[in-house]
């Protein structure tokens, strides 16, 4: 993992040099605090809880990674030593850990506050967003990371996102990217709208749950992996069951035709999912139609997760 130090594209800022992807970060970090302020005050957060609120999750957010990280990285073949966790210089991050680390860090100001924790996580998630597409921008200042298989057509080749001259591939973080500016647009749009507290993180963890198992799919480039199944794509996996399994908690009617629905959905989509990323990686079939069967898949139990959402924001539902 050191050789992406050695890869990443080295700048020069008003006579400062730092690393291109550094300062990628460092602006979607601004961005992001920015945006939490402005949804506090729609929001009509207290005074103090958007401080609070952008301190604790920067910090969290910083541990979550790194420590999500140290625990899922087996390039070695075991977890990373512990010796090694403090070195930030060395290794890499988690962007799971990220997420997970900046929404505890909004429970605890919530707590702290004295808040509703829907609305402060509401304020947090949409505030992510910004934060990841520009670190995925970012990663476009590494060579060879985040990015897809060969691609079989020819199509893409001479766009921006097809990377490499013998083999081009997917610059796959320009798709990441893409995939957080629109469900930051989404989410936005929702803000605006009168919604129940909690929708709108509730609507983060399906949403980008759902897309991020795509996204992480197409990468290829083999980071905290196990065999032809990737973690991070485990750890998407999983914030979209987090994000089903609490509208369904949420709309009380865990019985009903929908909630049942959304739940044997998210089933038979972890067998559906490992089948397709076992035929990627193994058979010839067309990567095309693996994928269509993939996005088809993750959106059944994401559209009925935010089903369950408009019917408890209408109050067919209770919270």
């Amino acid at each position: 993992m050191n050789r992406l130090i050695e890869e990443a594209v080295i700048i020069e800022l008003f006579g400062i040099r730092m690393y291109a992807f550094g300062v990628y970060v460092a602006l979607g970090a601004l961005f992001s605090v920015i945006v939490l302020a402005v949804a506090g005050r729609m929001l009509s957060l207290k005074k103090g809880t958007v401080p609070l609120t952008a301190c604790l999750t920067i910090l969290c957010a910083f541990l979550g990674a790194r420590v999500a990280f140290c625990l899922l990285n087996r390039e070695l073949g075991h977890t990373t030593p512990l010796f090694f966790w403090p070195q930030v210089y060395g290794g890499g991050w988690s962007m799971f850990g990220l997420i997970g680390g900046a929404l505890a860090g909004g429970i605890i100001s919530a707590l702290l506050m004295k808040e509703k924790t829907g609305t402060v996580l509401d304020a947090v998630s949409l505030s992510l967003l910004p934060m990841i597409a520009a670190e995925r921008i970012g990663e476009s200042r590494i060579e060879d990371f985040d990015i897809s298989r060969p691609l079989d057509s020819t199509f893409l080749n001479g766009t921006f996102l097809a990377v490499g001259e013998d083999e081009p591939c997917l610059a796959t973080y320009y798709v990441a990217a893409a995939v957080a500016i629109i469900l930051f647009a989404v989410l936005a749009l929702r803000l605006t709208r009168k919604e129940r507290k909690g929708n709108l993180a509730n609507a983060f963890l399906m949403l980008f749950g759902a897309a991020s198992i795509i996204t992480e799919s197409l990468r290829y480039d083999r980071y905290l992996s196990i065999s032809f199944v990737g973690l991070q794509q485990i750890a998407a996996a999983c914030m979209l069951a987090a994000g089903v399994v609490l509208a369904v908690r949420r709309s009380k009617k865990p019985r009903s035709a929908l909630a049942v629905g959304a739940v044997v959905s998210l089933v038979l989509m972890v067998g559906i999912v490992i089948g397709l990323e076992f035929a990627l990686d193994r058979t010839m079939w067309n990567k095309l139609l693996i994928y269509a069967g993939m996005i088809i898949t993750v959106s059944v139990p994401a559209a009925l997760g935010m089903k369950l959402l408009k019917n408890i924001n209408e109050g067919n539902d209770a919270e």
